[in-house]
């Protein structure tokens, strides 16, 4: 390397940052037209732009067609896109030019001596276009006047590319609603229907019940002990199905019930009856630490059980490949007045990215047709709509907590006298 080149690369000026009006050629007296073979390929290259496409289809489509007509001149675009969460850096590098693997913004061709820096309209938030040369001279008067109309045309279709690409996000999500709807109400049909067979069910249930209990007194008086406590078995099971049905009755009617005192434990154990077929499919098995003796909350009983249905079915669902333990905690608030529930599972955890959106109505990490993701977020309302708070925290790889606190109820003092 000769001591000339050792200086080029030692004393690169930094990259020159301008507006449009700055890449005109310089004044020379009368600026000379573009040949009109040129002026076809920039019309041509105007309408194949494909903006229905996207913004980053135009970006590629464009540096083509635009590094033929400059074949000598690095060209690249860095598209910032607040709506995808991310920056697109796309470039065109003439033939021996490294573009090495680090893109940065504000220097998309340091192995070259010369860049600058195009600010893009105000509607693009901060994406830029760059012009990278290695002539001391920088960029060739011939190449400005191709560029002062080439840039506009990027920056008009990439405007228009971004109406494309919100009207067709609007589009999907609108779908997406739709399709949940769609799938709401088939589930709000099929939990009319449950109602009506679980109410039908209940006078059967009613007769065994009853039978059952007659025949075990009726053996009892015979002495036949074995049959007595398969007649209690009978009678046992029966009890547990009605008791089942009835409050998945209660659970599924509409409530219209005002807040009232509620014995937390009761709640969490029925929302644990409602899933325990989840649960036992899973091989999860279930702790509970009361660390407060039958906590009291201010709540109305359908609403809390739902909550806590709609987090034990996720944590499920969670332990679904290797079981694990579901920890429910219940411990006093930040303060007096408010009573905290944990509930802890050992699943697989959620990804850091996707934490801040599990409360988001329709965001679902479930698979196709397991999930509507409307669990987690009719949790949060219900919470918010008692007065109290909820939050998440995950390891991927480890488990999910979800934290709640809710009103405490204030316990009646007792009116009968001390030893009664």
């Amino acid at each position: 390397m000769t001591r000339s080149d050792e200086d080029r690369l030692t004393e690169r000026p930094a990259a020159v940052v301008s507006d449009l009006r700055e890449l005109a050629p310089t004044p020379s007296g009368v600026q000379r037209p573009i040949d009109n073979a040129v002026l076809e390929r920039l019309f041509d290259l105007a309408v194949a732009l494909p903006v229905e496409e996207g913004s980053h289809a135009v970006v590629r489509v464009y540096l083509d067609r635009l590094s033929e007509l400059l074949p000598t001149i690095a060209l690249g675009v860095c598209l910032v896109d607040p709506s995808a969460g991310g920056r697109l850096v796309d470039l065109r590098l003439p033939e021996g030019v490294d573009a090495g693997t680090e893109h940065d913004p504000s220097r998309l061709f340091p192995a070259l001596l010369r860049e600058q820096i195009v600010r893009l309209g105000e509607s693009l938030t901060g994406s830029t276009f760059h012009l990278g040369s290695d002539e001391a001279s920088g960029i060739p008067e011939a190449a400005r006047g191709i560029l002062t109309r080439a840039v506009p045309l990027l920056e008009q279709a990439l405007v228009r590319a971004r109406s494309v690409d919100r009207t067709q996000t609007a589009g999907s999500a609108i779908d997406k609603l739709q399709a949940q709807l769609i799938q709401n109400e088939k589930l709000a049909s099929l939990g009319q229907i449950v109602a009506g067979v679980v109410h039908e069910l209940n006078n059967p249930l009613t007769s065994i019940v009853a039978y059952a209990d007659f025949l075990k007194r009726r053996l009892e008086t015979r002495g036949e002990t074995d049959d007595v406590e398969r007649a209690q078995r009978i009678a046992e099971a029966a009890h547990r199905i009605l008791r089942f049905s009835r409050d998945l009755v209660a659970y599924a009617r509409p409530s219209g019930d005002t807040a009232s005192a509620v014995l937390l434990p009761h709640v969490i154990d029925k929302a644990l009856v409602f899933c325990e077929h989840e649960l036992e499919k899973s091989g999860v098995r279930v702790e509970r630490r009361w660390h407060v003796e039958g906590p009291l909350v201010m709540g109305i009983s359908g609403q809390l059980t739902q909550i806590f249905v709609n987090l034990f079915t996720n944590a499920a669902h969670a332990m679904s490949d290797g079981g694990g333990t579901l920890t429910i905690t219940t411990s006093v608030g930040l303060s007096a007045d408010r009573v905290s529930i944990t509930v802890d599972d050992d699943g697989a955890g959620i990804d850091p990215e996707h934490v801040d959106q599990v409360f988001e109505p329709f965001f679902t990490t479930k698979t196709e047709g397991r999930g509507t993701g409307l669990g987690l977020s009719i949790v949060r309302d219900i919470v918010n709509a008692h007065g109290g708070s909820v939050r998440v925290t995950s390891i991927l790889g480890q488990g999910t907590a979800f934290l709640l606190e809710l009103p405490a109820a204030v316990r009646r003092a007792s009116t009968r006298p001390p030893g009664l």
